[in-house]
């Protein structure tokens, strides 16, 4: 399953798969590339993160990488709520 897509590097990007996406590092790695506008996550991707390592695991994650910059997980699930609503 395709979790995201990163448009480097060129001129094919970047497919990531369950397989690459195994850790939180994996993780807080793809939130920094969402953050600077080189990946999208999946609605799949999102659900598989969620599955994966819970919506603590992921805002953990967040605080390392800093892409959704929240004060709490209430407001992280919020956001990744958006984003996967918005996800194709």
């Amino acid at each position: 399953m395709e979790i995201a897509y990163r448009i480097y590097p060129e001129p094919n990007g970047t497919v990531y798969t369950e397989a690459d996406i195994r850790s939180v590092d994996d993780v807080v790695m793809l939130f920094d590339y969402c953050q600077i506008l080189e990946a999208n996550i999946s609605k799949e991707g999102w659900r598989y993160l969620v599955d994966e390592f819970g919506v603590d695991g992921l805002y953990e994650a967040d605080k390392r990488s800093g892409w959704f910059d929240c004060d709490s997980i209430d407001e992280f699930a919020e956001a990744i709520t958006i984003e996967m609503d918005n996800a194709e």
